[in-house]
């Protein structure tokens, strides 16, 4: 049975800062069923999106909530930050992306 947590990597196509959404073109999800698609999704807690921007390529993962919907508990830019977004080397075992 899938769990409640996953982690992918995709490129942001869209940020709500006002309303807390960020749409990302991603690919499949490690530790969660679900494949690779384009979808919004809402931030968890406090998170923020200041220093995101569209076109981004990021680390992310969700939590899927008692509604059935994925959010967002964790996302990393991976050109800001590279090597230390979290978890990149188990997202990007064998081929991490040139920093």
């Amino acid at each position: 049975m899938p769990g409640d947590t996953g982690r992918a990597t995709g490129r942001i196509t869209s940020l709500d800062r006002d309303d807390g959404r960020v749409t990302i073109d991603h690919g499949p999800f490690e530790g969660i069923a679900m494949g690779a698609m384009t979808m919004s999704f809402a931030l968890m807690g406090d998170l923020e999106l200041t220093d995101l921007s569209e076109g981004d390529d990021v680390i992310f993962q969700v939590k899927r909530g008692r509604d059935g919907s994925h959010r967002i508990m964790e996302i990393c830019s991976i050109p800001a930050n590279g090597r230390d977004c979290p978890d990149q080397e188990t997202v990007y075992p064998d081929n991490p992306p040139d920093q």
